[in-house]
């Protein structure tokens, strides 16, 4: 199998490569473009230009580039070739730009060739546990990430996979709404989904703080958001996220509480690499190992990719993390005003 990555950075380095070792796959072949490769490996091959990275006969391209560049270069490439393409979240980092991706994949053709992929969108092991749909009271969805400290004493990030201090200086529009909002809407949704609800999705923000814990004002088109609290509904059902980047050392809770009728509590929670879901308190399964291995494994490598076994779902699949960005922009431009 060939692969081809536009966007050589720290996904390539943290996530991409590791998990593609990790599942043993000797018999992939990865190539790449990037003008300015922040990562290099002897496990991925660079070219000069975009033109020859298209040229080759690869089965699969994965758009890896920063959050703006995400559509640009899906566009270039529906232009310049036929390939089949996975696009890293978000899949547009602008309205302006969603509009224009969604009037492309309005034509069946395009729209069967990109995979907008979450890596949260596989953690779906709660559904099995659901009854029925009308069982359910509410579900909440939460990412709590673990954060350090600078030499000011203030909050500061930490790489997802390496726990390291993140050096990146994170501004808007990559605060937590979009960032990591749309793992835990992926998650919650596709989870629904296979519970019986349909695609509908409000939300509203209801709190959205910088990094340091001051209120975001309107007309600041810089300051990233540190933690912003959400609610609404997904098909039907009442929801309520989290979501906080700098939550302390005690952070790293990712996943959701789905509560029934009932009482009762269906909750996933992930830690590190070990995902606990438990039913009321007790122990139904325990799932270990890192994400990026599980998605890009039922995504990429279970006896073909996605587009060659269940090419109806690409659409659906697509449309859905297109409708979660646009819910999630359209929570920025009412916290910052139009922009």
């Amino acid at each position: 199998m060939q692969i081809g990555f536009i966007g050589v950075g720290s996904v390539i380095e943290t996530a991409y490569l590791p998990a593609i070792q990790r599942l043993s796959r000797s018999d992939v072949v990865c190539y790449g473009f990037d003008p300015t490769p922040r990562f290099r490996s002897d496990a991925i091959t660079l070219l000069p230009s975009l033109t020859q990275l298209l040229s080759l006969p690869l089965d699969l391209l994965f758009i890896t580039t920063s959050s703006l560049q995400h559509w640009p270069t899906l566009k270039s490439v529906l232009q310049q070739s036929s390939l089949p393409v996975v696009i890293e979240k978000p899949v547009a980092a602008t309205l302006q730009q969603l509009d224009e991706l969604e009037a492309l994949l309005s034509d069946p053709a395009i729209a069967a060739r990109v995979l907008a992929l979450d890596h949260w969108m596989v953690r779906t092991d709660a559904a099995q546990f659901i009854p029925r749909l009308e069982e359910i009271d509410r579900i909440e969805g939460f990412l709590l990430e673990p954060s350090g400290f600078n030499a000011a004493g203030e909050p500061i990030a930490l790489n997802f996979a390496t726990g390291e201090p993140d050096t990146r200086e994170l501004r808007h529009p990559d605060g937590v709404i979009v960032d990591i909002g749309t793992h835990v809407l992926a998650m919650m949704r596709e989870t629904l989904i296979l519970a019986g609800a349909d695609e509908s999705l409000t939300l509203e923000l209801l709190l959205a703080k910088d990094r340091v814990g001051k209120n975001i004002r309107p007309g600041d088109l810089t300051t990233a958001e540190g933690l912003a609290l959400l609610r609404g509904l997904i098909g039907g059902v009442p929801c309520v996220l989290q979501l906080n980047k700098y939550a302390g050392p005690a952070g790293g809770q990712k996943g959701i509480n789905i509560v029934l009728n009932d009482g009762r509590i269906i909750a996933v929670d992930r830690r590190g690499t070990e995902e606990k879901l438990t039913l009321d308190g007790e122990p139904e399964l325990d799932i270990s190992g890192p994400l990026y291995d599980r998605c890009l494994g039922e995504i990429v490598f279970a006896n073909g990719t996605l587009f060659e076994r269940s090419p109806q779902a690409i659409p659906a699949l697509t449309r859905r993390r297109v409708q979660e960005v646009r819910a999630l922009l359209t929570l920025q431009q009412t916290l910052r005003g139009e922009h």
